[in-house]
């Protein structure tokens, strides 16, 4: 018979037992101590679901719903082991399913779901398409998860600070030029002033550009600059927010410009609270770029 494994953390409680059992007529003595050990264990393993549980504030913890999936696993025959091997994995794709009803909004039908691992478990040999299945799934899943993502960024569009970021910026173009400013216009929306054009070849996608500039929003808040760098930075376009690689690429050696991009091509409904960048707001550059590969 395997030894019974007691284990603390995450895990909680690790079984390994085969089907053999005690033989009929047991004594006092071996009822006294199955006792304590069944008491001492449910003890032990009560105080640490009772830990896990509220090292996670965020999360709570239904414990009356808990104890019933805790009680439904230990009541069953633990002669079966394949059973107990289900049910072990039945509860992780369960989890999937949930996670994947409430995050991915995608309606896993279990019943569906069981006819078809039925037929294929059941199966007496693999079928020859067996990784085009799995390339199969694989490629509905990242859709399944494209989708959840599209989803939540036209949320995030829409929202109210969204909103208000695009409407700030367009305004913040529109007094400039109202103001007199010689602003262009870009395809992609990138509003700039080129100061200076360089001479040679302009900036490619895939040079290594040192620069000197400074990123501030509309108000003129200050919020990067390469001074905090040491002077410069380097950088490739290929690197940096789409506006920013853009207007860098209409530069060459000596160039300046100055870069009015939107939030579409900075930081997007995402934007980037590390640096007080918010949704879809718009970023001002002031930009010169020093060298092009200098180590050619």
């Amino acid at each position: 018979m395997k030894k019974l494994f007691l284990a603390a953390g995450a895990a909680l409680v690790v079984m390994g037992v085969t089907s053999c059992s005690k033989k009929s007529g047991v004594s006092a003595e071996d009822k006294a101590f199955d006792d304590s050990l069944a008491c001492a264990w449910g003890q032990m393993v009560g105080y640490q679901a009772n830990q896990m549980a509220g090292s996670n504030p965020t999360q709570k913890l239904d414990k009356e719903a808990y104890i019933r999936g805790i009680q439904a696993a230990m009541l069953v025959d633990t002669a079966d082991q394949s059973y107990l091997q289900g049910l072990e994995m039945g509860s992780r794709l369960a989890r999937q399913r949930y996670y994947a009803m409430k995050e991915l909004d995608v309606n896993v039908d279990a019943e569906l779901w069981m006819k078809n691992f039925r037929k294929n478990f059941m199966a007496d040999s693999l079928a020859d398409n067996v990784q085009d299945v799995m390339t199969g799934f694989q490629i509905l899943a990242q859709r399944a998860e494209q989708r959840a993502q599209d989803r939540k960024d036209a949320e995030l569009e829409n929202s109210d600070d969204s909103q208000a970021n695009i409407k700030a910026g367009n305004a913040y173009v529109d007094s400039l030029k109202a103001a007199g400013a010689q602003l262009q216009t870009s395809e992609t929306g990138l509003v700039y002033v080129i100061e200076n054009a360089g001479e040679g070849e302009k900036v490619k996608d895939n040079d290594r550009v040192v620069v000197n500039y400074k990123g501030s929003f509309t108000n003129g808040h200050v919020f990067d600059a390469s001074e905090k760098h040491g002077g410069t930075a380097t950088f490739s376009p290929s690197n940096v927010v789409p506006g920013f690689g853009e207007g860098l690429k209409m530069l060459s050696k000596g160039g300046k410009a100055t870069l009015y991009i939107p939030g579409k091509l900075a930081y997007g409904v995402h934007g980037n609270p590390g640096a007080g960048i918010g949704p879809n707001q718009m970023l001002v550059f002031e930009v010169e770029v020093v060298d092009i590969n200098p180590n050619k």
